[in-house]
This record gives structure tokens, sequence and C-alpha cells, in this order.
């Protein structure tokens, strides 16, 4: 018997971890047999694709490609629509090896690959069997409505991921604080995260919390115990850049007034982990005819974001005040103490500030 879908409810759904190509096509086994390699059609092995015939296989995009065989492979399968189990080293080797070559079988599988937005636009503008094989796309968002509905439906994850694991179910002060960070990884008080590993973290943390105290239930102490420890364990960089603000060693003036000068604030992505970094943010005007000087970008440290904002300002000065006349004026904005490059035109207002506060020598409140 080579498959058995005897015991399967419906259509056959398999999800493979690990796609190599025998993993995906099958195998035929050899045994040493007193020097000898033999086989015979006991050890034929089936593949993912067998087992998924007449149903569904879930691959992760990447870990397929990451075989390159495996991928070659499951179009061939694809586009011919049956199975042949092949050895790979007949491919390369010199000598054939005469082994079984089972009859192709016939192949009616729904094939659903995983992967993100990036890895789908590649394949789809390099690889032309991609578009021909894969033409139905799922785009799932990374956030949803914070509505009654979808809140219930967050709710009753929580109750059957504990259930399924045997974690302490959450009472509903412990839903609620959930509810509150999935708002906050969503960066948005009206929606809620769909990316639910995030959450399960959560989720697990918290329950060690409430077991370490003795509570019956997970409750909002425990998931504030665990997004606060999740929090100490990412945020040394921003601890640093706090210590040397209040060394002095970064210049801030948080107090009084200034002209040319205004406080930004430059957001730092850690992967895991986004913080806010405090940067002062000066503009110089005189008399010439060199308009605006970006310094990041003359110094090679600012993207091209950045310099597109910093154009954009300068056409607004145009617009603004050079309609009768030409703008005559030299200008530098600067961020000072950033080492790190900068980019990004959210900052774009804020550098306008600065000059206009230059030019006018009206000077900005620094808090």
């Amino acid at each position: 018997l080579f498959i058995d879908n005897r015991d399967t409810g419906g259509a056959p759904v398999v999800v493979e971890p690990n796609p190599t190509y025998y993993n995906l096509v099958g195998r035929v086994e050899h045994e040493n047999r007193m020097g000898m390699i033999t086989t015979d059609f006991t050890m034929i092995r089936s593949g993912a694709l067998h087992r998924a015939n007449g149903g569904y296989l879930i691959l992760q995009a990447n870990d397929v490609l990451l075989n390159l065989q495996s991928w070659e492979a499951l179009k061939r399968v694809l586009k011919t629509r049956e199975i042949r189990i092949e050895t790979i080293g007949e491919q390369y080797a010199l000598l054939a090896m005469t082994t079984l070559k089972p009859e192709p079988i016939p192949l009616d599988v729904k094939v659903i690959l995983i992967g993100n937005p990036l890895l789908y636009q590649l394949l789809y503008r390099y690889d032309e069997d991609f578009r021909k094989l894969f033409k139905v796309k799922a785009d799932f968002d990374t956030a949803m409505e914070r509505s009654v509905e979808n809140i219930a439906k967050m709710a009753n994850f929580i109750s059957n991921h504990c259930r399924r694991e045997g974690l302490k179910h959450f009472d509903r002060s412990g839903v609620a604080r959930v509810m509150e960070y999935s708002s906050r990884l969503a960066d948005h008080q009206e929606k809620l995260t769909t990316c639910f590993n995030d959450i399960v973290e959560i989720l697990y943390e918290a329950d060690a919390w409430a077991e370490m105290e003795g509570a019956r239930y997970v409750s909002k102490s425990h998931v504030e115990k665990a997004v606060k420890e999740k929090i100490f364990r990412s945020d040394k960089y921003e601890k640093k850049l706090l210590e040397l603000v209040e060394e002095g060693q970064i210049l801030l003036d948080l107090s009084g007034e200034k002209v040319g000068q205004i406080n930004g604030l430059a957001v730092l992505n850690l992967g895991d982990y986004i913080f806010g970094r405090p940067s002062r943010i000066t503009a110089s005007t005189f008399l010439g005819r060199r308009g605006i000087v970006n310094i990041e970008r003359e110094s090679k440290m600012s993207g091209r974001i950045h310099d597109k904002g910093v154009m954009i300002i300068s056409g607004y000065l145009g617009q603004k005040y050079a309609q009768k006349t030409p703008l005559t004026l030299s200008a530098s904005i600067c961020f000072e103490q950033s080492y790190e490059g900068v980019d990004g035109d959210s900052a774009s207002s804020t550098e306008l500030y600065a000059l206009l506060s230059s030019l006018s020598g009206v000077p900005i409140k620094q808090n």
C-alpha cells in the first residue's frame, strides 16, 4: 500500500515543513547486502505530493527556494500533472545506476505557497513559470479593524490556544490588556495586529508569570509584566542613548527659545524593537545663491527619501517667496550629532520650521 487516506474526513491537507526533493516527490531506497546495493518495490517511499494528491499541499516558499532541485521538481510536476520518482544522482553521475523506475502517478493537487510580498514580487518578475502555475494571490494584511467582532475572535483565539497548549486561561482584564498590546503592535488605536506569533509569545510569558505567582488565571498584571520584561530584553541601546543625553554627551535644549534650532525625533528600528532618538536640527541662512544645502547629503549620510524632502522644501520656499523676484538664499540644514545616517521625510516640516525661524529671526520653543 503506497498511500492510505481512508481515515481522512475530506480532501487531504498536507503541510511539509522540510520540502527537500525526496520529501516532495518520494524516493526509491536501497540497502547494502554483502557489498551489493539492492532494492525492490517494497522500498518505494511516497513524498508529500503523493500524500496530498487529490487535496492541498502547503509549503513555505522560502524553504522550497532554498532547495533548487525542489523548486524545479515542483514546477515540473505541476506542469506535467504527474509525479515521477527519480533519483537526483542520475542527473549528475557519470554512470547511471540500474534501479527501479516506478510508473508516473497522475497528480491532482492544489499547492499553497506561503511567503512575504517581496518574495512574491521577485518570483513574479523573474520566473515565468511562477506566474503561470500560481495564478491566485491572497494578500493578508498585518492589521485588522478593532471591531467588536474581531475582538471576540481574538478572545476566542486566546482561549483556544490556552486550552490546546495547556496554558492558564486569561481573565477579562488579561484579555483586555492583550488587546491593548495588539493595537500597539499594529501602530493604530483602532486596529489589531494579525501577527499572531507575537501575541502567542506574550501568552506564554504571561502564563509563566502567573505560574510563578501561583495564580489561577492570567490577569492584567501578568500580561503587563510579560510586556515589560520583553521590552527590558531589547531596550539596551535606548537606555545607552538616554544615558548619553543625561551625561550631556548628546546635546539637547529642552527649555527656552532658540532661533534656527528645533528638536526632532529619529526612529531607530532594531528589528524586534523600535524607539525614538531625539536629535537637534539646526538651520543657518545667509546671503548667497546656493539654495538649501543638505549637510547630511553632502557628507553622504542622507538617504534618497530625505534628499527628496529637502528638495520639496526648496520648492515650497520658491513657490511661496519667489513668484516675482528670484530667491537669493543660501541655507544649510543639519541633524547634529547624527552618525548613523538619516532617511525618511517625516522631519521635512520640522526642518522647514527651523529654516523659517532662521530667516525671520523668530525663536522656536525648545520644549
